[in-house]
């Protein structure tokens, strides 16, 4: 709907009594990188929290952001991230080998990518953040009832905002249908959330490599103390959230993508360019053009976030020929900045190809992770984990087609913040070369 508003009228549009959606990619960063004169829009992040304590996401006070990311943010660095290398591998490993034996136990040979990329990435976030393995015979089933209430309980962040009272007074749960449901998964998301947190403090927390130790061990500077156990609860549960669903959502699609007739191409130079890579050289994968090209496409194509991120305005702000007055809510969405024309022809078609000779108005229109001080602070372990994933679907010499009984429909775009697949699975059939 806003990007028809926008064709017909143009870059900035009036959506509300107060609000404006701005689609030129060059106000990016004067809105998003501003944060002196720009400030989250309470309205739409206030009650993003998962036990009521704020979390890195959803603040709206500069300074108390900045102080739990700079308590946070140690173990996101390139440098730190590259130390569990061996830890997505193994998890990367493990997601090609499911493919293998869901396909093979599968009378049509196909396999449930969506659901499998999920645990991969919610396998990885686990381990990486809180030291929680999910081993043995029933690993993957407890992994996947977890995952599948944590996915089930998004609905509430929206129920949340209209009526508040739900969760805390536990009335929620008690709802018959889809509103109680959504509560319900949000129980037992929390209750193993809790159960995590207390392992992991007891067993892991000065292993300075894991997500979660600085916050668990460091002091808030804006708080003048550590966080106590419902802030760590709060924070724990927005690394699962943000950790798990952006990635696998970009990973579903990319694999879509490769799956499609169109793109048997981009499949078998990926296939063949990979295994021509020396193996275990992951600064090979970190600079190899064409796999960044598919993974750069798959952000481009398939944004994992399309819904406007709502910032209010502290000071008038001159945008094109409009000048916006103090309290505008102003916002963009990645939707309609990476299908703009006059940057990507043809920009409904995925074309890895376009990245080998990317412009700089392509590279300062991609913004996958926002920009800025409030962009995403996982996006080095985003990366790492969809170099690795696909690596090793590649290196496992796995062939995707998109299985005969998937419909149209089922791979168009849902939007729960995180994307997800409007039929919530991917078929692929899965072969060995």
């Amino acid at each position: 709907m806003l990007d028809a508003l926008h064709r017909s009228y143009g870059d900035i549009v009036r959506v509300g009594p107060n609000e404006v959606s701005v689609a030129n990619w060059r106000n990016i960063r004067t809105i998003y990188a501003n944060t002196k004169t720009v400030v989250k829009n309470s309205a739409f992040y206030a009650n993003a929290t998962f036990v009521g304590k704020n979390n890195i996401f959803q603040m709206i006070n500069p300074t108390e952001h900045a102080a739990r990311r700079k308590l946070s943010s140690p173990p996101y660095a390139a440098q730190s991230v590259s130390r569990l290398d061996a830890l997505i591998q193994k998890k990367a490993e493990d997601l090609a080998q499911r493919m293998v034996t869901e396909a093979s136990a599968s009378s049509t040979n196909t396999a449930d990518a969506y659901k499998l990329c999920g645990l991969f990435s919610f396998e990885t976030i686990c381990k990486a953040a809180f030291a929680k393995d999910f081993e043995g015979s029933d690993g993957a089933e407890a992994s996947l009832k977890l995952l599948l209430a944590m996915d089930g309980s998004a609905p509430t962040l929206i129920f949340d905002g209209v009526l508040p009272f739900l969760r805390p007074t536990g009335l929620g749960a008690r709802l018959p249908g889809f509103i109680g449901d959504a509560y319900r998964c949000h129980q037992y998301w929390e209750q193993q959330s809790r159960i995590m947190v207390d392992h992991f403090l007891e067993k892991s927390s000065s292993d300075e490599k894991y997500l979660l130790s600085p916050i668990a061990t460091g002091i808030d500077g804006f708080l003048g103390r550590g966080l106590n156990h419902e802030e760590l609860v709060e924070e724990a549960m927005g690394y699962m959230f943000a950790g798990s669903g952006t990635t696998s959502s970009s990973l579903t699609y990319l694999l879509y993508a490769l799956s499609l007739p169109e793109n048997e191409y981009v499949q078998e130079r990926l296939y063949g360019e990979l295994n021509a890579l020396p193996s275990g050289d992951i600064s090979a994968l970190r600079q190899h053009p064409y796999l960044n090209a598919v993974i750069k496409e798959t952000f481009r194509r398939f944004p994992t976030i399309v819904s406007t991120l709502p910032r209010v305005l502290l000071e008038p702000m001159q945008l094109d020929e409009h000048l916006l007055p103090k309290d505008t809510v102003v916002g963009m969405q990645n939707w309609i900045h990476h299908r703009n024309p006059a940057v990507f022809p043809n920009p409904g078609r995925f074309e890895p190809e376009r990245w080998l000779q990317s412009t700089e108005a392509m590279e300062a229109s991609l913004t996958p992770f926002s920009i800025g001080r409030r962009n995403c602070i996982g996006q080095n372990l985003a990366w790492e984990e969809l170099y690795l994933a696909v690596s090793a679907i590649m290196r496992a010499g796995l062939k995707l087609r998109l299985g005969p009984e998937m419909e149209d429909w089922e791979m168009e775009i849902e939007d729960r913040f995180n994307i997800a697949p409007r039929g919530h699975r991917l078929m692929l059939e899965v072969t060995r070369r």
